[in-house]
């Protein structure tokens, strides 16, 4: 598709992604400062305006030459599976990680893959408690979490042995288990600390959730609790949805 008269759009989104850059290996004092404040983009538009092609030509195709990695995610109208498309968008960046990284090899200095380093400091960071709701809530990022530390595996209910299974529940079984307040923000900020032990390892990431306007709450409130973290290294989220569709 070509972007007629986008240009100084496509030049604000070429900016942010440099900041990535710029806040990680940036020395002076206000990169320092601004190293882990959050970064979120809302484009926004009617049907058929160029949005999401808007944002692979300004953030996706500089993405992939300059070394960082653009995992996108999108909902579905009609489809009201929780958390659905940021699970997509994870599982696209956990396959870049596991599948590109690993044909890299090991790593100049002749120390383990990136996908190693990220498997082991979750290993060493998590309690299996927590991998296995990520795994629930992230059935895609299962390689990247690693091998299960017991096969002792209880299941409480039929979402929960969908969601070891990977059946088509997998993604609501954490959400059918959680039943509280305290358990969602448990799992925020699991998720919260893999981006964390991700991000720190790559040079930037960018996710991209498209088709907002056919969200979920649980979505919202995860990505709001990410953007609001500010620890969070390198990372860019970018949403799209179409702004004559929003519910009231």
């Amino acid at each position: 598709m070509q972007l007629h008269g986008r240009d100084d759009d496509i030049k604000l989104l070429w900016s942010k992604l440099r900041e990535l850059t710029k806040k990680k290996d940036g020395n002076d004092e206000d990169a320092i400062k601004n190293h882990h404040v959050g970064e979120m983009i809302l484009v926004s538009g009617t049907s058929g305006t160029g949005k999401s092609a808007l944002i692979q030509k300004g953030l996706g195709d500089p993405a992939a030459s300059h070394g960082y990695i653009f995992a996108s995610g999108k909902f579905e109208d009609k489809l009201h599976s929780p958390l659905s498309a940021f699970s997509n968008a994870m599982t696209c960046l956990a396959k870049y990680i596991t599948i590109e990284h690993n044909k890299m090899g090991e790593l100049p200095s002749g120390g383990p893959s990136i996908a190693t380093l990220i498997r082991n400091k979750i290993q060493n960071e998590f309690d299996e408690e927590d991998v296995e709701q990520l795994r629930r809530v992230l059935p895609g990022c299962a390689e990247l979490l690693g091998a299960r530390r017991s096969s002792l595996i209880c299941p409480s209910s039929q979402a929960d042995v969908a969601a070891h299974r990977g059946g088509p529940d997998s993604r609501l079984g954490s959400l059918n288990l959680l039943g509280g307040k305290e358990s969602i923000s448990r799992m925020h900020y699991a998720v919260r600390r893999l981006l964390k032990i991700i991000c720190s390892q790559l040079k930037g990431v960018v996710l991209f959730i498209d088709d907002l306007q056919w969200s979920d709450t649980a979505t919202l409130d995860l990505l709001k609790s990410i953007f609001l973290d500010g620890e969070i290294p390198s990372l860019l989220i970018v949403g799209a949805y179409r702004e004559d569709e929003v519910p009231e």
